[in-house]
């Protein structure tokens, strides 16, 4: 919890003076290195890689009334996974529809035990509340979106995952002031979720995980 406390005290403070911005950037990083270490072994893992469940995802979405004909889950060289027609489709047809049940959001966040919790903060902030409803879930092998959870990527190609000495090379560049700017206030955000929801869910106490909080 020191850890804790001192990333959230670091990143509350006011924002540093021009030509300090990378100081501040390697302190808060320094930090948030020392928790991932501290962390590491503790997040769920599903066995093989994610495309391993496309197959059952597709079952899972059909069962419940999405639509799964014409069209098949294939990974595409240069942009990742995605849908690939396997049949002709005409223009404005209606070919792709996923019924509301299906998805995560943030009603069926309030609606589950992130609903009782009473931090206007969480209940504010949309993607907070979906990023705990996501962790409250993959914590739960019976969940209703396991299916979906287990096909989810690990990891993003954001600043938010870049190494340091990526970050280092955008030094000279616009971008840098937006980079540092969100991974403070990503680090903030979980500090300060981290230290309340601990007494608060059993639940959720020992699975947020930095990595899964952001990933």
């Amino acid at each position: 919890m020191t850890l804790i406390t001192e990333l959230l005290q670091k990143c509350s403070s006011p924002a540093p003076a021009p030509g300090k911005e990378w100081e501040e950037y390697l302190q808060i990083r320094g930090l948030v290195e020392k928790i991932r270490k501290k962390q590491r072994g503790l997040s769920i893992v599903f066995d093989g890689k994610r495309e391993d469940y496309f197959p059952e995802l597709m079952k899972w979405a059909a069962e419940n009334g999405a639509s799964t004909e014409g069209f098949e889950v294939v990974e595409f060289p240069e942009e990742g996974f995605g849908l690939k027609a396997t049949r002709d489709i005409k223009a404005e047809e209606l070919f792709l529809w996923i019924p509301r049940k299906l998805l995560m959001t943030v009603e069926s966040a309030k609606n589950s035990v992130l609903g009782l919790l009473p931090d206007r903060i969480l209940q504010a902030m949309g993607n907070i509340a979906l990023a705990f409803h996501l962790l409250c879930e993959r914590a739960n092998p019976s969940s209703f979106w396991m299916p979906y959870i287990k096909t989810l990527p690990t990891e993003y190609d954001t600043p938010l995952y870049f190494e340091e000495e990526e970050v280092q090379y955008l030094q000279s560049t616009q971008a840098i002031h937006d980079i540092f700017s969100q991974y403070k206030n990503t680090a903030r955000q979980y500090a300060y979720f981290y230290k309340f929801i601990q007494p608060l869910s059993a639940v959720l106490k020992s699975h947020v995980i930095y990595d899964l909080v952001y990933f």
